[in-house]
């Protein structure tokens, strides 16, 4: 008598047979909607279990023993609604078919088990499948698989169902395996043919006789083909110009002979719209497993931009070049961290002691160093170079502009500028002759100054600094509460002096009046002025009565002992009057006309008197004093 073992392991072959038969297919259905692949599915595992069903024995009368329940699972696991309705739809008609006294038991277990899968589906949801899922659903049939033999009865059966259960989780097992593998297997391949198909460049692979195996869809539409699979088994005889057909058909032959690849092949091609574009091409052979040459592999890429790029790139550089080359100003890039990007000749040469630290790569505190080191700028602070260096690098990535003082003399103008992208440009201008410009429009300019407050004749203030400066010492000694005096002076009978001698000698007369004034005063504060004609004035800030008196009759003593001859003068010699008028500093309400016209009417008295004398009057007090001749 045959042994259920013996008639089991026909059905697993069997079973085995269909599985791995539609793990080789899965991928050359890959093509189908996913329900009807399903479907397809369901039906070869309802095929199957008919299969297994026709190898089944009869161990008893009406009761057969075979794999079936596996099948149906494994439909039901992997395939999922659609697949479990056709297997159970296929197995449950033939079995009715088969009659039987297990008919009954045969069908609720066959739906049992596709209740059992689809709700292991479930738990499994979209996760991942793996092999041990395989185990479990294996155990989980050969359990139902005995609970209905079990419930038959029958002791003839009993002894079946170790056999039946274990090559049912086999079958199952292997199934899994089969399955799991193929899944992986074909998302491997419809990764490699997504990559290939929509890959941007051009890739192809072609058998030993340079017809198309395979082709993606940049390739198909350039040359003008609806899909891929269209140019397979084309050559390029089919698509290009017999010349060209021919110089590709011979480089391909030459790799596949050679085994040796062709690579950065650049050529000039037209494109769909017969535009001539650039393409860089690259053709390796391919090996089979066994080491045969079984093609080649091509891909090319659009390069027409990227070299329109490094042609823009190129040009750019050459002009930036030029540009750094022939600008008369220095310039130079700095890093985030102070180092030097680029830097133009002219930039170097701007600092004669430090050109040789101002190149690519150095850091702005070493050249600062060496600048120290060399004195080569003239405004460095004494003492505190370091200070003076750590501001400078502070500062850098800071929007600035300075002047900078070289030691031969020239001027330099540094203009530092950031840019967005954490670099900083700086800018070296020479500016000397600017600047010996400023400094020579300085000098005139203080020259015209002094000349619209200088007498032209005599050197001493002229009446208009005379006026400015009455103004600010008026104010200046009430707020300080200090004394002030004014000395008015008149040249005694200088209209006879003119008759006499002439314009040109009055004209030296006043000069040595001026003189004997200047020398009359003492401090850096006194102001000679020459108030107009013949009179002359000597503005003394902080000063009493007895030093103004003391400054006049210095004065007037001076002139008369100079002797100089005055044939209209009482004494015969050149003399001045003097009015002396004083704010002592208990007077704070001060005014310059007021001090002013108390000094004229002194000067008046003096010369009432019978001139060459000093006559003074404290504005305050009104009291008069007088100077012996």
């Amino acid at each position: 008598m045959t042994s259920p073992w013996q008639i089991l392991a026909g059905n697993l072959a069997v079973v085995a047979l269909f599985i791995l038969g539609w793990g080789h297919a899965r991928f050359w259905l890959r093509r189908l909607p996913g329900v009807w692949r399903s479907l397809l599915f369901g039906v070869i595992m309802g095929l199957g279990a008919i299969a297994s069903m026709l190898m089944a024995a009869e161990v008893l009368p009406g009761r057969f023993l075979d794999l079936r329940l596996s099948l149906v699972a494994v439909a039901a696991f992997f395939g999922g609604p659609v697949a479990a309705l056709a297997t159970t739809a296929l197995t449950l008609g033939y079995r009715v078919s088969m009659g039987g006294v297990g008919m009954t038991t045969g069908v609720i277990t066959i739906l049992i088990v596709t209740a059992s899968a689809l709700a292991g589906r479930a738990l499994v949801g979209r996760g991942r499948v793996f092999a041990w899922h395989g185990v479990v659903l294996g155990l989980a049939i050969s359990l139902i698989s005995a609970v209905g033999i079990y419930s038959i009865g029958s002791e003839g059966l009993l002894n079946t169902i170790l056999p039946l259960g274990v090559l049912n989780t086999l079958a199952t097992v292997l199934a899994s395996l089969v399955f799991v593998q193929a899944r992986r297997v074909s998302a491997e391949r419809d990764l490699f043919a997504a990559a290939l198909t929509q890959a941007p460049d051009f890739f192809y692979i072609k058998d030993r006789h340079s017809r198309f195996a395979a082709v993606n869809n940049a390739v198909a539409k350039m040359h003008g083909f609806a899909t891929p699979h269209d140019m397979i088994g084309k050559t390029d005889f089919d698509i290009a110009p017999p010349e060209r057909a021919d110089v590709l058909f011979a480089s391909e032959q030459k790799i596949i002979a050679s085994g040796q690849p062709q690579l950065d092949i650049e050529e000039l091609l037209p494109d769909a719209t017969g535009e001539l574009r650039s393409y860089m091409t690259a053709k390796v052979p391919l090996h089979g497993a066994n080491g045969e040459m079984i093609g080649l592999a091509g891909v090319s890429r659009d390069i027409t931009d990227d070299k329109q790029l490094r042609q823009d790139v190129i040009e750019s550089r050459n002009l930036l070049s030029y540009a750094l080359a022939e600008m008369s100003d220095g310039l130079a890039m700095f890093d985030w961290q102070g180092n030097i990007v680029l830097c133009n000749a002219q930039y170097s040469a701007s600092f004669p002691y430090t050109s040789h630290a101002r190149r690519q790569g150095v850091n702005l505190r070493d050249i600062l160093a060496e600048v120290v080191r060399t004195r080569e700028q003239l405004n460095i602070p004494v003492d505190h170079e370091q200070e003076w260096i750590d501001d400078i690098v502070t500062n850098l990535h800071r929007e600035s502009e300075e002047e900078v003082h070289l030691f031969d003399d020239r001027w330099l103008q540094v203009r530092t500028r950031p840019t967005t992208a954490g670099k900083t440009l700086v800018v070296v201008t020479d500016v000397t002759r600017i600047k010996q410009a400023e400094l020579a429009l300085h000098s005139a300019s203080d020259q015209l100054k002094h000349l619209a407050r200088t007498d032209g004749l005599t050197g001493l203030l002229n009446r208009r600094a005379f006026d400015i400066a009455m103004d600010a010492e008026i104010a200046r000694g009430a707020r300080a509460g200090t004394p002030m005096s004014l000395l008015l002076i008149d040249v005694d009978r200088f209209k006879a002096y003119n008759d006499a001698y002439g314009h040109p000698s009055g004209d030296e007369c006043l000069k040595l009046v001026a003189s004997h004034l200047q020398k009359s005063l003492k401090r850096s504060a006194d102001l000679a002025v020459r108030y107009g004609g013949e009179e002359f004035a000597a503005i003394l800030p902080g000063t009493d009565e007895d030093g103004a008196y003391l400054v006049a009759e210095t004065f007037r003593k001076s002139l008369a002992d100079a002797r100089v001859s005055h044939k209209g003068a009482e004494r015969g010699i050149l003399t001045a009057s003097v009015g002396v008028a004083t704010y002592m500093p208990d007077n704070l309400h001060r005014s310059a006309a007021e001090l002013i016209q108390t000094a004229d009417e002194a000067l008046y008295s003096a010369k009432a008197a019978g001139r060459d004398r000093v006559y003074g009057t404290r504005v305050r007090a009104k009291q008069s004093k007088y100077a012996q001749e």
